[in-house]
């Protein structure tokens, strides 16, 4: 039986595009997750993939139904073309309907380390004052070993900071959480889409914009001395 525990309230932005075997290990990882934290829940965003991960996620994450919200963007590729990317937008609008006090992105070729929620949670809670955080990452290639197998080694460019830093360009959007106070109480939320340069919807990055209301907002990210995710590269 789960030892349970409430804590701070934490949701899971999701993001999949058709990666349905990786997408599995980052949902196991949620339910490895839920041993030492059961108070999440999770907006699953399917980007149109070809694969719908719907299915997936309620065959993995059956017993937590209750807990998930889906979003699927029915955009062809001709649309991303012409409207650039619109995950942001998702995000925003799950973010604006959640009552979590905590959110963090989880990409469907990544997993949460199993202790992640747990320590976010009491990160939090200890530091009032702080708005918005990053952790450190296992780096690793999920095509060829599992989570399991991977050496678990703090090395690469997104592991090198210990100190409050400006984010931009320094840290990956598995590393980073915030309080849904950023969004909601300092405005600090997406961009709707990463359309920037006329005939170049792709150019502004969806999590760079981001960190750069963060900073914006907000102020410096702090570091939480936790590793939080395996990212798969």
């Amino acid at each position: 039986m789960l030892k349970e525990t409430k804590g701070l309230k934490i949701l899971i932005l999701l993001s999949y595009y058709n990666r349905p075997i990786l997408v599995r290990n980052a949902l196991r990882s949620i339910l490895a997750a839920n041993e030492y934290h059961q108070n999440w829940e999770i907006a699953f965003g399917d980007d149109g993939s070809r694969i719908p991960g719907r299915p997936i996620v309620e065959d993995v994450l059956k017993e937590h139904l209750n807990k998930i919200t889906f979003v699927r963007a029915n955009m062809t590729f001709e649309d991303k073309i012409r409207q650039g990317l619109i995950l942001g937008k998702l995000a925003n609008e799950a973010m604006a309907k959640s009552d979590a006090d905590i959110a963090l992105i989880l990409c469907d070729d990544d997993e949460l380390v199993p202790t992640y929620l747990q320590g976010l949670s009491d990160f939090f809670a200890s530091n009032p004052s702080i708005l918005y955080c990053y952790s450190k990452v296992y780096m690793y290639n999920p095509t060829l070993q599992s989570s399991g197998e991977a050496k678990k080694r703090l090395t690469g460019k997104f592991n090198q900071w210990n100190s409050p830093i400006n984010p931009v360009g320094k840290v990956d959007a598995s590393q980073v959480a915030w309080r849904l106070s950023c969004c909601k109480k300092h405005g600090a939320w997406f961009r709707d889409d990463t359309r920037e340069v006329p005939g170049k919807p792709w150019t502004k990055d969806t999590d760079k914009s981001f960190f750069e209301n963060l900073y914006s907002k907000c102020g410096e990210c702090h570091p939480t001395g936790l590793v939080g995710q395996f990212k798969g590269v």
